[in-house]
């Protein structure tokens, strides 16, 4: 169970019977909904039919006439109109939206889109100035612009108009721009308040449309307003969840080539996209382009009709999203023996850690990963002079909020209740840090707020089906606002468990009940105790349909030990037997081998000459393990121990023969050459790990390296990898990305090797 993490079991609830007969189906549906506030059949119904729901006149933003007129203005007198987005998916889609909205109507629209590591968010005097030197005649802002009062002074001195569509906190005053459409400027209870950058840019288009009088076929916005809401966690009430709504459906058979090329990419099927697929699969790629390169071509990608475009910006979309969970799992093994190495950080009422050489455009999706492990808000900053970096929060503390009170130590900040960014001077960081620690201890005061999980039915497993599946989804989507459902199942027995993700970082984790068993999906579990005894989980439920069957995904949110009586069972202590300085190492081992019995040794690409070995796909349950070659990393040690579950292990731990990446690299090509020629180009990717006695994710970067380099195409699906001998024209962009991953996947694999040859047996065996 996490650590402070409440579990909150249901209580009963008296649902008026006319209620329960009008919404029909499973119980379970009438009751979230009554108990979520939709007390009528009316509201129900709105909720979970688009279509019976009214949506909200875009007019009622604020401003919205000022801003129809100027744009008219501008479109008639065919003046050139500047769109200034932001790099992130809800201000890439905003752009996006504005962008082909504007064209539709006959509008002469140029765009930029900040590069994050030259110019951060926001407008950059020095960019501005360029393009005021270049001349425009009206500046619209998307998911941007509500603290620039001196750039939006600056371009108003120069007699060009301004229109400001943003979602993020109002300061003090608004800039002086001649429209602020900014639904924070509406009551809290309004239905256009929790739209996100996108959502203003899609219904400002939507007004736009029928102001002018012109036909709006809403489709091809709303499917980019789905990705943008769900990218920027917007609270899904009123118009904001009908926009999702309507974007999935419009996604299912969407006609943009990027967007097809993307799903191709990321194996996913179009008809079945939801929230879950936005959220962990599409937004992370989109993303990874803002964080760590120029984000301004995902215009193009999502409104190009050129196939051969949309292929070569998916490529590099594909090894940015590579090199961006490589730098994010860097920054969070740091940050994480950080809180491991300081308790009174660990134990802070807010978690605000620094370290100089963090890359900015991962420090909030880390921020994001400490949050849900620690449950309390998180602010990661890197940077020498100044500081900068972001912060994300749980529900209930407003960590803009708790940054402002600090403000007089900050250079610039700002954000919305979730998520902020900021800057400050190193000088202020220990003051800063001790002030938002007592802000936001001041916020749980008042919200009485403690971690828990709320527990929305207790379920067996024979009661799970598809049946039940399709009654929850009735409810969905699920964000913010509207929370998916836990349930929790009682009694259950550990039965295997293996790794997965393309890092092997989750986990499938197949659990009994003593009649029934159920898989469970795991996500980020590899590094996490497996239950030893009977337990509890809490699971969500949904369904997957993985090669296109339909099946019953459970996911795993968290887990406790069942209620039994009698003491725990012993765990039996692993034997450790260290060999790594014997002299004369394969003599040991024919001497070992001779008087063990049950016994199997691990060894991949350098085998001990003679001796029969086991690669890691190989092993089975023995008494005794050796672990002959040094593993590449901490994860593939784990797998080999959980499979073998060994009593005794003998470590020798010989490093492999492959010496440089160079050298690795060539030997992978050699590989994929020979699964070509002899295996029909079929191969299971943990295979072709194995044999070079490396990760899996560094022989996958490897592959989309010579992929890129258009000596061969290769299609990856988890373990699965097809080799074709098909040709394609190379993205010497998406090559150089790779390369650069590739290096340094490999740098982690020599410094675990080197800590695996030094470091003691409790160091590498802990709670063994």
């Amino acid at each position: 169970m996490s650590e402070d993490l409440r579990w909150v079991e249901p209580q009963p609830i008296a649902i008026p019977e006319d209620f329960r007969r009008a919404i029909g189906g499973h119980p379970l549906v009438a009751e979230t909904l009554y108990q979520r506030g939709y007390r009528t059949a009316e509201a129900a119904r709105a909720f979970m039919d688009p279509d019976a729901y009214q949506p909200t006149s875009a007019d009622e933003l604020p401003d919205a006439l000022s801003a129809y007129e100027l744009i008219t203005k501008a479109i008639n007198n065919r003046e050139k109109i500047l769109i200034w987005g932001d790099f992130d998916v809800d201000g890439q889609t905003a752009t996006t939206v504005l962008v082909e909205g504007l064209r539709a109507l006959g509008g002469d629209v140029i765009y930029h889109i900040p590069i994050r590591a030259e110019e951060s968010h926001g407008i950059t005097a020095p960019v501005l100035q360029n393009y005021l030197d270049e001349g425009f005649d009206l500046l619209i802002t998307c998911d941007t612009g509500i603290t620039e009062h001196e750039n939006i002074q600056k371009v108003r001195d120069a007699g060009i108009p301004v229109v400001l569509t943003d979602h993020h906190t109002l300061g003090g005053t608004l800039p002086p721009a001649a429209a602020v459409v900014n639904p924070q400027r509406l009551p809290e209870d309004h239905p256009l308040r929790t739209l996100p950058g996108v959502g203003v840019a899609c219904k400002l288009i939507e007004g736009l449309f029928h102001y002018l009088d012109e036909p709006f076929e809403g489709g091809p916005y709303y499917e980019l307003a789905a990705l943008g809401i769900v990218a920027d966690v917007a609270i899904l009430k009123g118009d904001t969840r009908w926009l999702l709504q309507k974007g999935l459906q419009q996604l299912h058979h969407t006609e943009r080539l990027g967007l097809q090329t993307l799903f191709t990419n990321a194996r996913l099927n179009p008809q079945r996209i939801t929230e879950t697929h936005i959220g962990f699969q599409i937004a992370p790629r989109l993303n990874a382009v803002g964080r760590l390169s120029d984000a301004n071509p995902i215009v193009e990608f999502l409104t190009t009709d050129d196939p051969g475009r949309a292929r070569v910006i998916g490529m590099t979309i594909e090894a940015l999203n590579a090199k961006r969970r490589m730098m994010t799992r860097q920054v969070a093994q740091a940050a994480e023996k950080i809180l491991a190495d300081s308790p009174d950080d660990r134990h802070a009422p807010a978690i605000v850690l620094h370290y100089p050489e963090w890359p900015g455009g991962v420090v909030g999706i880390v921020a994001n990963q400490l949050v849900e492990r620690y449950h309390k808000p998180t602010i990661l900053l890197t940077g020498k002079d100044p500081f900068h970096g972001s912060a994300r929060s749980v529900d209930g503390i407003n960590i803009t909020q708790a940054i402002s009170t600090q403000s007089h130590f900050l250079l610039s900040y700002g954000g919305h209740p979730m998520a902020a960014g900021m800057a400050l001077l190193p000088g202020n960081f220990t003051a800063f840090k001790k002030g938002v620690a007592s802000a936001v201890e001041t916020q749980a005061r008042e919200v009485e707020r403690a971690a828990e999980i709320e527990i929305h039915q207790t379920l067996t497993l024979p009661e799970i089906d598809l049946d039940l599946i399709s009654e929850i989804e009735r409810l969905a989507p699920f964000g913010p606002g509207n929370p998916p459902l836990n349930f929790l199942i009682r009694g259950l027995t550990f039965v295997s468990a293996s790794e997965i993700g393309q890092t092997g970082e989750h986990r499938r984790v197949i659990a009994s009940d003593g009649a029934v068993t159920q898989q469970f999906l795991w996500w980020n579990g590899a590094d996490k105790p497996l239950p030893a005894e009977e337990f509890d989980v809490v699971c969500q439920l949904s369904q997957s349909d993985y090669r296109g069957a339909a099946q019953i995904s459970a996911e795993w949110i968290d887990d406790r030990p069942a209620q039994i009586s009698g003491p725990p069972k012993p765990k039996q202590p692993l034997e450790i037997i260290d060999r790594r300085l014997n002299p004369a190492p394969l003599a040991a081992l024919r001497e070992t081998l001779a008087h063990e019995s049950s016994i199997q040794v691990w060894a991949e690409q350098s085998l001990p000459e003679g001796l029969r070995a086991h690669p890691r796909q190989d092993l089975i349950s023995a008494e005794t393990l050796v672990i002959w070659t040094s593993p590449p990393s901490h994860n593939v040690l784990n797998e080999a121990l959980r499979v073998s579950h060994p009593q005794k292990v003998i470590i020798f731990g010989i490093n492999p023969d492959l010496a440089s990446p160079h050298q690795a690299l060539k030997y992978i090509a050699g590989l994929a050459k020979f699964v070509l020629s002899n295996r029909n180009g079929e191969v299971r990717l943990t295979e072709l790990a194995a044999a070079c006695a490396l990760d899996r994710e560094l022989v996958r970067t490897a592959l989309l390296y010579w992929e890129g380099k258009g000596a061969f195409t290769v299609d990856l699906d988890e373990d699965s990898v097809r080799i074709l001998a098909q040709k394609m024209e190379g993205d010497p962009e998406a090559t150089e990305i790779y390369l650069e991953v590739f290096q340094n996947l490999w740098g982690e694999t020599l410094a675990y090797r080197k800590f695996f040859q030094s470091a003691t047996s409790e160091s590498l065996f802990p709670h063994r």
